[in-house]
């Protein structure tokens, strides 16, 4: 999950100072390469929308009231966490399925944790179909899902067609014979559908970072996420070499206006970009071509002399 979260995650407590365990999370976080910042509970609505996982460093009673309100479905809701405060138990609160059991999993060695796993289909030794679509980059609907969790629990052969799952995809195969439950990645989609995001591209870069250096920058980034150049529906900046870029990935490109680049509470500041009145490049402009239904899937990283961010659309 941690290679996963793009996004970054969000540690939330209740108080003005922010208990210890919620400090070192953060810390180590950020040592395997996660953007994670720590906030206190009354920002919770803005990190629902923003962010790959919430963990909760406070007692789970409060936190379920907390939530609540903005419970929407399982499709929706994020990842959600509770580490007790002396960090010495990490409970999957939502979103088990979704993210959550994989990140207690990873995070519970590093602090020297539990992790209080109760779903069965990771009890199965198998990944969840949520967690397939995240490293697949692709959606299913949710008879769908539950048809592909129902046959891993019960220790059923799921394979998959169109793209081989990587090694570390516990509990898929490689299509071939005696299949029990068949996943299509793209294609015609004749058993199990699994739809390929379309991904849109967006980049900041200083003034004297060359199309060539640009263009190792997101193919760097799509190596990361694990995505395929076929992906791409567009590559966007401010930038006037936006079309070289373009041209040499074999991708439409797209030259945005510092008007077109709209603030969003999600996106990270740039204070590269004060001075130009905008709240960043490379997230405004991936979000700006991916238009209405698109979303923030990778936050910037910075590449050198190069930003890039991605945006996703189903």
């Amino acid at each position: 999950m941690l290679e996963l979260a793009w996004r970054g995650i969000a540690i939330l407590h209740a108080g003005d100072k922010p208990p210890e365990v919620a400090l070192k999370l953060a810390e180590l976080l950020r040592g395997r390469g996660i953007a994670a910042y720590v906030f206190r509970n009354d920002a919770l609505e803005m990190a629902w929308r923003c962010y790959d996982a919430i963990i909760f460093v406070e007692a789970i009673g409060g936190v379920v009231r907390l939530v609540c309100p903005l419970l929407r479905g399982k499709e929706e809701d994020p990842p959600v966490l509770v580490v007790e405060r002396r960090g010495r138990y990490i409970v999957p609160l939502l979103g088990s399925h979704r993210g959550a059991n994989e990140l207690a999993r990873e995070l519970a060695p590093l602090l020297g944790a539990e992790a209080v796993i109760t779903t069965a289909v990771e009890d199965a030794g198998a990944a969840p179909a949520e967690i397939f679509e995240r490293v697949m980059l692709c959606g299913m609907d949710a008879a769908a899902r539950l048809l592909v969790n129902k046959a891993l629990k019960e220790g059923r052969r799921v394979c998959v067609r169109g793209r081989d799952p990587p090694a570390a995809l516990r509990g898929y195969s490689q299509y071939g014979d005696q299949c029990d439950v068949v996943i299509d990645v793209g294609g015609q989609c004749a058993a199990v559908c699994c739809r390929p995001y379309d991904l849109f591209v967006g980049f900041g870069a200083t003034s004297d970072a060359g199309a060539h250096e640009i263009v190792e920058a997101i193919l760097g980034a799509l190596s990361e996420m694990g995505a395929s150049l076929s992906q791409v529906r567009a590559v966007a900046s401010i930038r006037p070499v936006v079309s070289e870029v373009a041209a040499a990935l074999g991708v439409p490109g797209i030259l945005l206006r510092l008007e077109d680049l709209k603030n969003d509470e999600c996106l990270s500041p740039s204070r590269a970009v004060e001075a130009l009145g905008v709240p960043g490049v490379a997230e405004p402009a991936a979000l700006a071509v991916a238009g209405r239904g698109g979303r923030l899937l990778y936050r910037k990283r910075a590449r050198g002399r190069v930003t890039v961010a991605v945006a996703a659309r189903l």
